[in-house]
């Protein structure tokens, strides 16, 4: 058991080294240009390695949204329907910088403001992060749809997300100082999810 504990207790340490170095290759030198190898490298593993890890190269920049989708489905299977799922919803969606954060927007420092920038000029940089964050937020539709029992309800909420999405990256790389960025998402956004919570899905 304990020999158990120590093997994934590794593999998680691995999974994470390869992440972190991924992300500063990606900062550093732009997505499209960043190889596997180059990855595998700084990570000091084998290419295979990070493969057996990361299926695409797209999957180390998004590892955080599976996490975000996780949460969203957990917090809206809790609930009894969309209207009482929107309201639950809020607080993860308006609270932080990142949803998947526990931070909120006081607690950010301006170092963790600058990477958050840097990651997004990465993802503006490069076509195939760009066509990847419309993918991804696509693909969330069936299952927030499974989740909140209603097809409509779910695809307005991604609405919503690719909302505040737009909003916090367009502050960010335009250096909006972080209590702008915080009041315009909500504003807009809470806005998108009192509309949400109106929906009729009967």
């Amino acid at each position: 058991m304990v020999n158990i504990g120590l093997r994934e207790r590794k593999r998680r340490e691995t999974r994470q080294r390869i992440s972190d170095r991924a992300t500063r290759l990606f900062e550093r030198d732009g997505f499209e240009t960043v190889t596997l190898a180059q990855i595998a490298e700084a990570s000091d593993v084998s290419i295979k390695t990070v493969t057996n890890y990361f299926t695409a190269k797209e999957d180390l920049f998004f590892d955080a949204e599976p996490a975000v989708l996780d949460a969203l489905v957990t917090t809206i299977e809790a609930c009894d329907g969309p209207a009482v799922a929107t309201e639950a919803l809020r607080p993860l969606i308006l609270d932080g910088p990142l949803l998947t954060d526990p931070r909120r927007w006081a607690d950010v420092g301006p170092e963790d403001w600058e990477g958050m920038r840097r990651w997004s000029r990465c993802e503006r940089d490069s076509p195939t992060l760009t066509a990847g964050r419309s993918a991804i937020l696509h693909s969330w539709i069936a299952p927030l749809a499974e989740a909140g029992d209603s097809l409509a309800w779910a695809g307005l909420l991604v609405g919503a997300l690719l909302l505040r999405h737009d909003l916090f990256h367009e502050g960010i790389l335009r250096r909006e100082e972080p209590e702008e960025i915080e009041r315009v998402i909500r504003g807009e956004v809470g806005q998108a999810l009192d509309a949400l919570g109106t929906v009729d899905t009967g």
